[in-house]
C-alpha cells in the first residue's frame, strides 16, 4: 500500500507539473542554473552537483529537446518525487491512505513549492532528500542497526549537496538516532556510522573541483584552491546577509513568514493543521519533536536573513513541509474519529481547493517573457558588439542564450561581477574582492577605449568610462560612445511592444516589463522630452510596484528630471518594500539637500 500511495501522489503531481511546466528559460537564476546543469558546469553556491548530474542524465535520455524545457522537466520530476516520498513516509508512519496521499499532494501543490517545481530550481530535489533523510533517520531511531544508521547518514550527506537546508534537520535526527543507545560507547559507534554514511553522501561535492572550469557549461567562479572551494560549499557569499538584521527587520520577516504559512495552502487549512499538530504530539511524539526542531531552526535562520522580499519565500519551504505533515495528521485524526469516508472526502476537498486556489501562481506554461526579453536584448546589439551585464535577470538570460542556445555567436558577453564570463583571468580571479572590482572596472574602461567594437551596458551605474565618453540609452541597453558623437548617434526603433503584453502576477516577470517602460523613459529623456519621460517612468513604477530596485531606479530618474516630489515619493515607496535598503535612504538625504539649497540662497540674498 505504501508503493501505491507513493505512485498515485507522484503521478498526480507529475501530471499537474507537466501541464504547468515553464517551456523555456525563466528569470532570476534560471539561465545560470540551466547553463551549469545542462552542460555540466558548476552552479552558484553551494554548487548543486547532484542536480547538475540528474539534469545532464535527463538531457542524454531526451536528446534534441529544448535545453531549458529538459531542465525544467528534471526539476518537476524531483518535485513530484518529493511529494511521493512524503506520502510514502506518512503511510509508513501509520497515517491513513487518504491522509498520507493528501499530505504529499498538498505539499507539492503549495503556492511557493509549485512555482519552484515548474522552473529550473533545486528546491524539488532538496525537499525530496529532506523527506528521505527524515524517513531514514526515524527508521534508524525506531529500529537501530548499522545499515539504517549508514543509510540515514548517507541521505543527510546527499541532502547537503542539494541544499544547505538539510543542515536544519541534521541535529534533530542525530539526537533522535543516538537517544536509544545505552552507554557512551554505543553512542559513539552510532555517531561514527552516521558520519561514515554522511561522508559517503557528501562526497559527491568532489564533482565541483573536478569539473570547475572545464567544458562549455556555466562556471560561477574559480574553485581552484581549498579555501575557494570551502567558501563555495558553505555559501560564504551569502554569509553577511545572515544574523545582521535589527529587531524591527526580524519582526518584519516574522510577519512575512506568518502570511506565507497561512497562504501557502489555504486559510481554511489552518484549523486542520493545528488539529494535526495536537494529534502528532499525542500519537507520534518523536516525529513531532523532529518537526518542531526543523521548523524552529528554519524560522531562526529566515528571521535573520536579509533578502529581496519577493524572493524570501523559498526559504520557508522546510516550514511548509512541516505544515503539510500537520495537515495530513489533522486529516488522519478526522478519519479515525469520523470514519474513513469522512477522511477521504475531506482529503479530496482539500486537494481540489488548493489545486484550484494555487493554479495561477504555479502555472508557468505561458511564461515565455524571460526568453523574449533576452532575445530582444541580443537583437538590439549590432554585429560584433560587446555586452557588459550584471544582476541576476538580464545577465543570466543573455548568458543562457549565448551559451546554451548559441544565439548571436558574434556577441561577446562579460559579467561585471565576474560570474560565468569574466574580464579577469587566472590568478586575477583569486585577488581580494575589492581589488577584483577595481581591476574589472579598469578593464571595462580599456575595453570601451581600445576594443574597436561597440560596447553596451545593461545598467548605467558604477561605470568607469574613459574621459570623453558617456553612455546613451540604446533600445533596452546603454551604449558607450564618445561625448561629441552623441548628437549624430542613430538610435534603434522601439520594437518591444510584444514584451508588454500579459498581466503577470509574478513579480519577477513584471520587473522585466518595468525595465522596458523604464528604458523607454530613458530614451525620451535623452531626446529632451521630459514630460514623456516622467510618464514612462511612472508606468515602470506602477508595473513593478513591489520591486525595491525598480522603485529606486525610478526615484533616481525622477531626480535627474528635476522632479523632487516624485523622486521622494518613489524612494519612500522603495523603503516601504525594503526599509533596510541603503540606496533610497541616501537618495532621500540628497533630495533633502537639494530642497534646502534654494532656501539657503534666498536667506543669503536677504
Amino acid at each position: 500500500m505504501i508503493a501505491w500511495t507513493m505512485g498515485i501522489a507522484g503521478l498526480g503531481l507529475g501530471l499537474v507539473y507537466l501541464l504547468t511546466l515553464c517551456p523555456t528559460v525563466y528569470v532570476e537564476g534560471s539561465g545560470e542554473l540551466i547553463g551549469a546543469a545542462y552542460l555540466l558546469g558548476t552552479a552558484h553556491p553551494t554548487g548543486y552537483p547532484l542536480y547538475c548530474l540528474l539534469v545532464r542524465t535527463a538531457a542524454v535520455l531526451l536528446p534534441g529537446q529544448n535545453p531549458a524545457w529538459v531542465t525544467n522537466l528534471g526539476t518537476a520530476a524531483t518535485a513530484a518525487a518529493a511529494g511521493a516520498a512524503l506520502a510514502g513516509f506518512l503511510r509508513a508512519r501509520g497515517f491513513g491512505v487518504a491522509a498520507a496521499l493528501a499530505g504529499g499532494m498538498l505539499f507539492g501543490l503549495g503556492k511557493t513549492f509549485w512555482a519552484q517545481a515548474t522552473i529550473a530550481e533545486v528546491y524539488g530535489l532538496a525537499s525530496l532528500l529532506l523527506v528521505l533523510a527524515m524517513w531514514a533517520g526515524l527508521e534508524a531511531a525506531w529500529r537501530p542497526g548499522i545499515r539504517r544508521h549508514l543509510l540515514a547518514g548517507y541521505t543527510l550527506g546527499l541532502g547537503l549537496t542539494a541544499h544547505l537546508s538539510a543542515a536544519l534537520l541534521a541535529p534533530w535526527l542525530l539526537a533522535t538516532m543516538v537517544r536509544p543507545c545505552s552507554g557512551a560507547r554505543a553512542r559513539l559507534r552510532t555517531v561514527a556510522w552516521i558520519a561514515v554514511g554522511a561522508a559517503a553522501g557528501y562526497s559527491l561535492v568532489l564533482y565541483l573541483p573536478l569539473r570547475n572550469g572545464r567544458g562549455p557549461g556555466f562556471h560561477w567562479t574559480d574553485l581552484g584552491t581549498p579555501s575557494l572551494l570551502l567558501d563555495h560549499l558553505t555559501a560564504a557569499l551569502y554569509r553577511p546577509a545572515f544574523f545582521s538584521l535589527p529587531a524591527a527587520a526580524m519582526v518584519r520577516n516574522l510577519v512575512r513568514w506568518t502570511l506565507a504559512v497561512v497562504t501557502e495552502f489555504h486559510p481554511l487549512a489552518i484549523p486542520i493543521a493545528l488539529l494535526g499538530l495536537w494529534a502528532l504530539w499525542y500519537r507520534q511524539r518523536l516525529l513531532a519533536a523532529v518537526l518542531a526542531g526543523l521548523a524552529a531552526l528554519n524560522l531562526l535562520t529566515v528571521l535573520n536573513y536579509y533578502r529581496d522580499p519577493n524572493g524570501i519565500g523559498v526559504f520557508f519551504i522546510p516550514t511548509f513541509l512541516v505544515a503539510a505533515i500537520a495537515l495530513a495528521a489533522g486529516l488522519d485524526w478526522l478519519g479515525r474519529r469520523y470514519g474513513q469516508r469522512f477522511e477521504i472526502g475531506c482529503a479530496t476537498l482539500a486537494i481540489l481547493a488548493i489545486l484550484v486556489g494555487n493554479w495561477d501562481s504555479g502555472n508557468h506554461r505561458g511564461a515565455r517573457l524571460a526568453h523574449q526579453y533576452g532575445v530582444a536584448l541580443l537583437d538590439t546589439l549590432p554585429e560584433g558588439a560587446v555586452l557588459l551585464a550584471e544582476g541576476d535577470d538580464a545577465a543570466f538570460l543573455v548568458d543562457y542564450l549565448l551559451r546554451v542556445e548559441r544565439r548571436r555567436p558574434d556577441v561577446s558577453l562579460f559579467n561585471r561581477d565576474g560570474l560565468g564570463t569574466d574580464l579577469l583571468q587566472g590568478a586575477e580571479r583569486r585577488l581580494p574582492a575589492a581589488e577584483q572590482h577595481r581591476l574589472r572596472r579598469r578593464r571595462e574602461g580599456e575595453l570601451v577605449r581600445t576594443s574597436g567594437s561597440p560596447v553596451f551596458f545593461v545598467a548605467a551605474r558604477d561605470l568607469s568610462l574613459p574621459e570623453g565618453y558617456t553612455v546613451v540609452p540604446y533600445g533596452l541597453l546603454y551604449r558607450a560612445v564618445q561625448s561629441d558623437s552623441v548628437p549624430e548617434l542613430r538610435l534603434p526603433q522601439d520594437e518591444y511592444a510584444h514584451l508588454l503584453t500579459g498581466d503577470w502576477r509574478d513579480p519577477w516577470l513584471r520587473k522585466l516589463q518595468a525595465n522596458v517602460w523604464y528604458m523607454r523613459g530613458e530614451r525620451a529623456r535623452a531626446q529632451g522630452d521630459l514630460a514623456q519621460a516622467r510618464s514612462l517612468y511612472e508606468r515602470a513604477a506602477r508595473t513593478a510596484f513591489d520591486s525595491r530596485t525598480v522603485l529606486y531606479n525610478v526615484a533616481v530618474a525622477m531626480l535627474r528630471c528635476g522632479e523632487l516630489a516624485a523622486a521622494k515619493r518613489h524612494a519612500q515607496a522603495a523603503l516601504r518594500v525594503d526599509p533596510w535598503l541603503e540606496g533610497p535612504r541616501l537618495l532621500l538625504a540628497r533630495i533633502a539637500r537639494v530642497e534646502r539649497a534654494p532656501q539657503a540662497g534666498a536667506e543669503g540674498s536677504r
